[in-house]
């Protein structure tokens, strides 16, 4: 039996191997094996699962990874943890790849005028300013809710849940500075923070997804010095920064869970 699930493998990253002992885990408890991990045309990670129990383990993999859908299976009120993609390729909006493969691919929109809303209290910016500032890059994982559907035209609008809204206003006001790096493993990403002497200067490092992380880095660390020292061994990664100075620069203020903050 083959599972599509809500993970992304691209960039021939080596994140298969993490993936693997993931699922492993998550059906542990069945007998059943994972047989074979593959992508589909979207980069979703289609996995092979055999055994007595498939059945069990495919539901249980569903309910830990989520799964691809139609688009008739979305509603109002849903909420999926898709993916960025085709980052400002419009200025009205960022599209999130939620799995809808049927009978058409559609991507779900959050517009722009809802993103302003939401993430500056309605104040004017533009995408481009808005995704720099809080570091959104391409794959990036962001949770929605689905506000729209239009099965005729084959549209989908969409909000940030309550929930995502609030880490990443959290993430903007705390005073420490931080790097969003997209098609990488965590684990490779670590390797290189320690190579460059920054290891002991990081904070934590957040895993989002297979290969979407976020590090946080101690206090007095300068972002854009470290991505200037390490940006070499970042190929085939996107990169984002967050930093007090850049939400200054581009959005004339740092955004807050409680409104915005002047300097």
């Amino acid at each position: 039996m083959d599972v599509t699930i809500l993970e992304k493998l691209y960039r021939n990253s080596g994140a298969e191997e993490s993936l693997r002992t993931q699922v492993q885990s998550v059906i542990s408890d069945f007998d059943a094996e994972l047989e074979e991990i593959r992508k589909n045309f979207r980069a979703w990670a289609v996995l092979r699962i055999r055994g007595p129990e498939v059945e069990e383990a495919a539901e249980e993999i569903v309910e830990e990874f989520d799964t691809v859908r139609s688009l008739f299976d979305v509603s109002p009120g849903d909420v999926i943890y898709g993916r960025i993609v085709d980052l400002y390729r419009v200025g009205y909006g960022i599209y999130v790849d939620i799995g809808v493969v049927g009978p058409e691919v559609v991507d779900a929109l959050v517009p722009l005028y809802r993103l302003r809303e939401q993430l500056l209290d309605g104040e004017k910016a533009s995408i481009r300013d808005i995704g720099r500032s809080f570091g959104f890059v391409e794959n990036m994982p962001l949770e929605v809710e689905i506000v729209e559907v239009n099965e005729e035209r084959g549209e989908i609008e969409a909000r940030l849940t309550d929930e995502q809204v609030e880490y990443l206003l959290e993430m903007a006001a705390d005073p420490y500075d931080r790097m969003i790096v997209a098609g990488i493993t965590r684990k490779r990403l670590q390797r290189i923070l320690n190579r460059a002497g920054f290891g002991r200067r990081v904070i934590r490092i957040e895993r989002w997804g297979l290969l979407e992380n976020e590090v946080v880095f101690d206090e007095g660390v300068d972002a854009p010095g470290v991505l200037a020292k390490i940006g070499p061994y970042l190929r085939g990664g996107e990169v984002e920064l967050i930093y007090d100075d850049k939400f200054l620069e581009r959005i004339g203020f740092i955004p807050s869970p409680e409104g915005p903050i002047l300097e």
